[in-house]
């Protein structure tokens, strides 16, 4: 574990200098970034292995302290799954946890001491990722896939959820993405598509939303790849992983959930401002794009 520690001048009173105390642990799978300030304590855990790359902690952290990592050449396999496909300035960050609440695949935890200090339930969040048919739903903790189920379901973790779809006993579970939109390729770039020698698509969707077309029929009707967007939660990864910036993910809307504790808390506005920068506008006037076929 290495660490990297730093210290950054606050406020003065008249008997000392505040200071801010950011640390951060490197490890062989996670980044732990530490702030400490007065009696406060908050600590940040970036798991490398369940981060998908979809950056959606970038699209809406408030300073600008999260950039893409290598994204293209992991999803090609070209470099292994151990280099985190974000890179997280420790210096920016304000510790403002906006990437905990609004990470698909629960890479990001917080801790925050002493305990209710902050409550995460004064802020706004977004919808979850999953639906359960309740009068299917049998709860048996007998079942493996079901303890499972009961173990995820309080933060969003959609590497599980499609496991999930695809063993529950009572089929009452499926995905169900707060984010609605599309998924779109250039078309006037679409000659560089080689998705046989690439597949970064392929590989970094954790829903399986693409595949290649393989019988004639098939690739007469979707072309040289497809995207089931039943299962696509319009995350962003392909669009990521593409090397020659071939897809596009347009999101329209995105459901945000009100505080569970519910008060005028000043900070509410801000929050909500930020998670719709997950919406993107349209593609620049000129750029054709064509629907990737939906199956």
């Amino acid at each position: 574990m290495i660490k990297i520690t730093s210290g950054l001048k606050s406020e003065k009173t008249e008997d000392k200098e505040e200071i801010i105390e950011k640390r951060l642990e490197i490890g062989s799978d996670q980044l732990i970034l530490n702030w400490k300030f007065k009696d406060v304590d908050k600590k940040l855990t970036y798991d490398i292995k369940k981060c998908i790359g979809c950056s959606l902690c970038k699209l809406i952290c408030p300073i600008d302290a999260i950039e893409l990592g290598p994204i293209p050449d992991i999803a090609q396999e070209k470099l292994d799954k151990s280099n985190p496909k974000i890179l997280i300035d420790h210096e920016k960050c304000c510790y403002c946890m906006l990437c905990v609440i609004v990470c698909p695949n629960d890479a990001f935890h917080e801790n925050i001491e002493p305990k209710g200090k902050i409550n995460l339930n004064e802020f706004p969040t977004i919808g979850k990722f999953y639906k359960i048919d309740l009068d299917k739903c049998i709860e048996d903790k007998n079942d493996e896939v079901c303890r499972l189920c009961l173990d995820v379901r309080e933060r969003n973790n959609i590497e599980e959820y499609y496991k999930i779809e695809k063993k529950c006993p009572t089929k009452c579970f499926f995905i169900d993405s707060p984010i609605e939109g599309e998924v779109i390729i250039k078309k006037s770039m679409l000659h560089k598509c080689s998705p046989e020698n690439c597949k970064a698509c392929i590989n970094i969707c954790p829903t399986e939303s693409f595949f290649i077309p393989e019988k004639a029929e098939d690739v007469k009707k979707f072309g040289k790849i497809a995207c089931n967007e039943d299962e696509c939660f319009y995350c962003g990864a392909c669009e990521n992983s593409c090397p020659d910036d071939l897809i596009r993910v347009e999101r329209r809307e995105i459901e945000i959930i009100d505080p569970k504790k519910l008060g005028n808390f000043p900070w509410i506005k801000g929050w909500i401002k930020n998670i719709k920068k997950i919406l993107k506008e349209r593609l620049i006037s000129g750029k054709e794009p064509i629907e990737i076929p939906i199956i």
